[in-house]
């Protein structure tokens, strides 16, 4: 199933350039900047991503001549790398690896640092090998004078094997980005049925995203999914139902008039339909997909109404799904799923006696990301839509979330929509919706105000973290995608 593919680290590779005309002059600095690589690249591993080296003839990883640069392009071109880090240990002239760059075919960025020493007292034979900002800079004008603008530079301290935090963070943000980028190659998005009628912020052109994010959008067939649904067996349904008990607390019906008990059939129905669903998923090489379809009280009806709960079995597993045929927050659930935070279906509402944001929705959801044991009701309607049957229903972890859109404005193009915001422990309408209580650090009316300004749909994916730093430097690699914060 495509879920290996969200399981895949993003792959990066580090070149570590040096200036050869030092080697002889100070004695043991080609070895100490080597040494200084590879504590970089050990970095990187803590932060999750797989390391591509590369080694010359002599057996270390030490660029410093154009044919070993080219030869070290190369290899990670053939090694199909999401992102390059070209390791600036010391001054290095930038003729001996821009050629070697021009060759990666992926984001650059440039990373220098500086090592703390004692002014006046420590010879120049060490001050020279440990670092400073003007081979960074020198390398920065280099390559943007050879059509190559790095996505960043990241400069900062280091002491021993770490690194200021700032730098640490900034690092660790582009290692996110890695992983997004590995999830968006190949991927394929599955699109079923059609919007919701009248939603007109949900409409979509399948081209843009295969454009700005090199996705495939597959349209699918009811009748496909009817026919897995149709020949689940026995065994099958049971297992689903092992699964969904083991998953989900089952509740009574709330105060809300919509809810109702949640019956055994109703369970067998939604176990039923997500066996069909998985069998949908696989048989068509799907990473998420979009979907929302209207029967008139037949067999269709049924199967398209009782989804959710299969949705959100796949959902974490990392294979996102959007309900109302929403593919714009699919995507963005399909973002922030590939960088670890999770990514639930949500549109929002406020509590303005607590100057509170309320986010959520009923539908598919992340049980990944839910404070304690999610739960299921019994909906006896579906708030608007055609259908009845049973809902998840949770909060998300308490702490740092971040609320993410993605839009297009009226030539088309994406933009990202980001809010950072807090999940805290509260009352929240029983009703079938997931609902988390997003704490903002300002009015909540003008946070609304400001949000819809920036033109976001009325969905959002939500996951867990302070994610604005990963999602803004993500939309320095997708050139044609606008980074847009909202203070919260």
């Amino acid at each position: 199933m495509s879920t290996d593919r969200m399981k895949e680290a993003g792959k990066v590779g580090v070149m570590i350039v040096g200036h050869r005309e030092y080697w002889p002059q100070f004695e043991g600095q080609r070895e100490a900047e080597i040494a200084s690589g590879e504590k970089f690249e050990a970095a990187l591993e803590r932060f999750g991503v797989h390391v591509i080296r590369y080694f010359a003839d002599d057996g270390t990883q030490m660029i410093d001549s154009p044919e070993k640069a080219f030869a070290a392009g190369i290899y990670f071109k053939k090694n199909d790398i999401d992102l390059c880090f070209i390791y600036l240990p010391s001054y290095v002239a930038s003729g001996r690896y821009v050629i070697g760059a021009k060759q990666v075919c992926c984001p650059i960025v440039l990373v220098g640092h500086q090592v703390h020493y004692e002014l006046g007292s420590t010879p120049v034979g060490q001050t020279n090998g440990y670092g400073g900002p003007c081979c960074v800079t020198e390398a920065y004008n280099a390559l943007e004078r050879c059509g190559i603008k790095p996505v960043d530079f990241v400069f900062g301290r280091q002491s021993g094997s770490w690194y200021g935090s700032n730098m640490e963070k900034n690092l660790e943000e582009w290692c996110r980005v890695a992983d997004i980028l590995r999830a968006y190659k190949g991927a394929i998005f599955g699109h079923m049925g059609h919007s919701y009628e009248g939603m007109l912020d949900m409409h979509f052109d399948p081209t843009t995203f295969t454009r700005s994010f090199g996705i495939h959008i597959k349209m699918l067939e009811m009748c496909e999914l009817v026919e897995y649904v149709k020949g689940a067996t026995e065994q099958e349904i049971a297992l689903k139902l092992e699964e969904i008990k083991e998953k989900f607390t089952i509740l009574d019906p709330s105060y809300d008039p919509t809810t109702v008990p949640v019956k055994q059939e109703d369970l067998d129905w939604a176990a039923q339909c997500a066996v069909g669903l998985e069998k949908m998923v696989k048989n068509n090489n799907l990473s998420a997909m979009a979907y929302y379809y209207e029967g008139r009280d037949n067999y269709y009806e049924r199967v398209a109404s009782n989804l959710i709960i299969g949705n959100s079995l796949l959902e974490s597993e990392g294979i996102p799904l959007a309900g109302e045929s929403d593919m714009k927050t699919c995507m963005a659930m399909y973002t922030t799923s590939s960088m670890g935070a999770g990514g639930s279906f949500a549109e929002y509402g406020v509590d303005m006696l607590d100057d509170i944001m309320l986010v959520g929705h009923d539908g598919p959801h992340d049980i990944r990301i839910s404070e304690g044991k999610p739960t299921i009701r019994g909906l006896g309607v579906y708030h608007g839509k055609r259908g009845h049957g049973v809902s998840v229903e949770f909060s998300l972890k308490t702490g740092p979330i971040t609320m993410l859109g993605l839009s297009t404005d009226i030539c088309s193009k994406f933009k990202f929509i980001c809010a950072e915001a807090e999940s805290q422990k509260g009352p929240v309408p029983q009703m079938g919706n997931t609902w988390t209580r997003a704490a903002l650090n300002r009015d909540v009316s003008e946070f609304v105000v400001d949000w819809a300004k920036a033109g976001n749909t009325h969905h959002l994916a939500l996951c867990l973290g302070h994610q604005k730093g990963v999602i803004e430097k993500l939309c320095r690699v997708l050139s044609d995608v606008q980074y847009v914060q909202v203070p919260a």
